[in-house]
């Protein structure tokens, strides 16, 4: 695990020494220079004179950790934090130096030190809130001894260059908020005056009567009608006989054709199943600690984590399973794909026994070994 430390000075420091300068201001420039080796002869001059003096004992901390010495540095914060159990900056540049030793939970306790010290601080406020997501991915891995990708993390903590207790307000002060004033209503957001809305009317629908034209019956051709419009009552009185109906053809349904690929398909298919079977099945033996159905599993070619052998591995595995009183793995969100021998699981995996309870991305990587599909490969997401 690698972890990338910032500091920070204090704010309004100038690279240039300027008249009037205190010696605490000059080993800060020395620091922030890189001249380091300087730097800790001013603070060690300046202890001769005051060896109590708490900002010059926390820089000679914070300089230690700039030149790598972190043992040394740790024990200068200790000692500081000994002394004077309200420094919050200490007990955070003791949990930024204990993570980058990769004792996270050292580093954790130091920093809610700082935190019940100083309940605002923002970089104890971030610093921790890192180590806590790198210790619960730790945890978690750890749960189900899978290849995690938490080692690649590389989270960054702030260690702090100085005290700056004159800017910040004391642990116990709250600070409420003044409410923010009122704003005045926005034109844009105004409502449309109701006489404007009643100006607007909506045209009623026209109704249009459809034309029915009136075919007379036989019995009008037979009235007597004026001898001037005889012919043309005549011609519109005549019955028009209906047109013939369509010839009804049945039509035959086509054939069912086989596609060219039907076998591949259905080879594909019948291993997607054969494959939700085998998670479901390896599930199963987990949640049931059945552990010779459970490691059966996987392959012989399966890589463990951490660069373990088989032997150990398997070893570790019934340590944990069978210590444990109850297990359930549920597996939802399955996701397949097949490439010829090898295939891919994808799923969320919802893991709870008697004292952890986890929610994760796991990926399978399988392999086709006869008519089975044994696991190859296993990490979280």
């Amino acid at each position: 695990m690698f972890w990338t430390l910032h500091w920070a000075l204090g704010l309004g420091i100038a690279l240039t020494t300027q008249a009037g300068a205190t010696p605490q201001d000059s080993i800060k420039q020395a620091i922030q220079a890189g001249q380091l080796e300087q730097a800790l002869k001013m603070v060690q001059q300046e202890r001769q004179n005051t060896p109590k003096d708490a900002q010059m004992r926390f820089l000679e901390g914070v300089i230690q950790a700039q030149q790598g010495q972190t043992d040394k540095a740790i024990d200068t914060f200790k000692k500081l934090t000994e002394s004077n159990p309200d420094l919050s900056e200490a007990y955070n540049n003791l949990g930024v130096l204990y993570a980058a030793k990769g004792k996270l939970e050292e580093s954790r306790a130091n920093l809610e030190k700082a935190l019940q010290t100083h309940p605002s601080y923002a970089a104890a406020h971030r610093n921790l809130a890192d180590v806590q997501s790198q210790l619960a991915k730790q945890t978690y891995a750890k749960a189900l001894q899978v290849d995690s990708k938490v080692k690649n993390s590389t989270p960054q903590l702030t260690l702090l260059g100085s005290i700056d207790a004159p800017k910040r307000p004391p642990a116990a002060t709250v600070v409420a908020a003044a409410p923010a004033p009122a704003t005045a209503p926005v034109a844009a957001e105004a409502e449309t005056p109701k006489t404007a809305a009643a100006a607007i009317t909506a045209p009623k629908p026209t109704t249009v009567a459809p034309q029915v034209t009136a075919v007379p019956t036989p019995a009008a051709a037979a009235k007597p009608v004026s001898s001037g419009a005889a012919s043309s009552v005549t011609a519109a009185a005549k019955p028009v006989p209906p047109p013939p109906a369509a010839p009804v053809v049945a039509v035959p349904k086509p054939e069912p054709t086989t596609p060219k690929d039907d076998t591949s398909a259905k080879q594909a298919k019948a291993d997607a199943a054969d494959i939700r079977s085998a998670v479901a099945a390896w599930a199963k033996a987990w949640s049931q600690k059945d552990m010779n159905r459970y490691l059966a599993a996987y392959g012989s070619s399966f890589t463990p984590p951490e660069k373990m052998t088989r032997a150990k591995w398997e070893s570790d595995r019934r340590l944990r399973i069978l210590s444990k009183k109850t297990i359930s793995v549920d597996i939802k969100n399955l996701k397949i794909e097949v490439s010829g021998s090898k295939a891919t699981a994808q799923f969320q995996q919802v893991y709870e026994s008697d004292n952890f309870k986890g929610n994760s991305h796991k990926t399978l990587e399988l392999l086709k070994q006869g008519d089975r599909w044994l696991i190859t490969r296993e990490t979280v997401n």
